[in-house]
Formats: structure tokens, C-alpha cells, sequence
């Protein structure tokens, strides 16, 4: 239990964090490297890398109060800053892993990019979209989560293969979302 409390803090710290790093858009084709992993690693924690990703969005209200989907950026970002791993505990598989967790990210803002562009918004506009971006944020947390706990942080070769498979199919299925 204080584990999860330790990391729910940590995240919101990160989330801060997030906003004033660089960030590395994800792209089709384009795989991480451990070049781009660009934190010290955090020598008290028990794992071997962290990938730190998330979605960002900018968006435009219109002066009717109404936000204009049309204008609306969201990406799925890699933040290189405060991401880490220890070299000496990393192998070709843990790279794969952080990556997954990049393209988890990645599949979070195609569904959130499908979902703005289908809601009808009104002069509630703020709201609506906070709203919006709060549901598809807990389901990206929650999946990151569930795919470090089923794979054992990439120990379960197995699980971690079913799970690369589940995020591609899922990256096919809102292909048509991609930016």
C-alpha cells in the first residue's frame, strides 16, 4: 500500500515535471533508444529503466466559447529528461518494454484525438474537454499499471509478448486517429 501511495505521488510530481522537459513526440517507425533515455538513474529504485511518456494537448476556444476540434493537438510524448536506466541491469528485452509503455501512451491519444472529434462541445467547453481528458488519462494509467504487473516489469517474456501484440492490434485498430 505504501508503494502505491509512494508511486501515485510520484506520478503527480512527474506530471508537474512533464510540462517543462523537453519532450520527443511519438512517430511511426521510430523506436526508442537508450541514447534518448537522458535521466540519471534513480539508484533507490528496485527497477532497471523508466520510460517516462504521456499525452499532451493544446487546443483552441472559439470566442463563441466553443472548442474547435479542427485545432485541436494531441500527442503522445516520450520525455527524455526524466527518463532513466541502470546499464548494468538492461538487456534487449527491457528496451522493448519501455517502448511498449511509449506506444500505450501512444494508443491513449489516438482514442483521446477520436473522442474529441466526435463529441459535440458547447460554450462548456473547458469542462467538457477536462472531462474527457481525465477518462482517457485514468485508462492510460491504469494499462500502463496492468502491463508492468502482468509482465513483471519484462521478466514474463510470455505475458510481455501477448501485451506488444494487444498494444500493435490496438494501435491498428485507431489507425485511422493517428497524427
Amino acid at each position: 500500500m505504501k508503494r502505491t501511495v509512494l508511486l501515485l505521488c510520484c506520478l503527480c510530481l512527474l506530471a508537474g515535471l512533464q510540462r517543462k522537459s523537453a519532450r520527443m513526440p511519438w512517430r511511426s517507425g521510430h523506436t526508442l533508444r537508450w541514447s534518448d533515455f537522458q535521466a540519471l538513474p534513480d539508484e533507490h529504485s528496485g527497477f532497471s529503466a523508466s520510460a517516462n511518456t504521456g499525452i499532451s494537448h493544446r487546443y483552441t476556444i472559439s470566442k463563441a466559447g466553443v472548442l474547435d476540434p479542427s485545432k485541436s493537438i494531441i500527442k503522445a510524448n516520450f520525455y527524455p529528461k526524466l527518463s532513466w536506466y541502470k546499464p548494468e541491469l538492461i538487456d534487449e528485452f527491457t528496451l522493448k518494454h519501455e517502448q511498449t509503455h511509449f506506444d500505450i501512451s501512444e494508443v491513449h491519444a489516438r482514442m483521446f484525438r477520436k473522442a474529441v472529434a466526435e463529441f459535440r462541445f458547447t460554450r462548456n467547453s473547458k469542462a467538457e474537454i477536462q472531462k474527457i481528458y481525465k477518462k482517457i488519462e485514468s485508462s492510460r494509467r491504469n494499462m500502463q499499471q496492468q502491463f508492468d504487473a502482468e509482465t513483471e516489469h519484462s521478466v514474463n517474456r510470455e505475458a510481455e509478448r501477448r501485451w506488444e501484440f494487444n498494444v500493435e492490434a490496438l494501435l491498428r485498430k485507431y489507425r485511422h486517429w493517428a497524427d
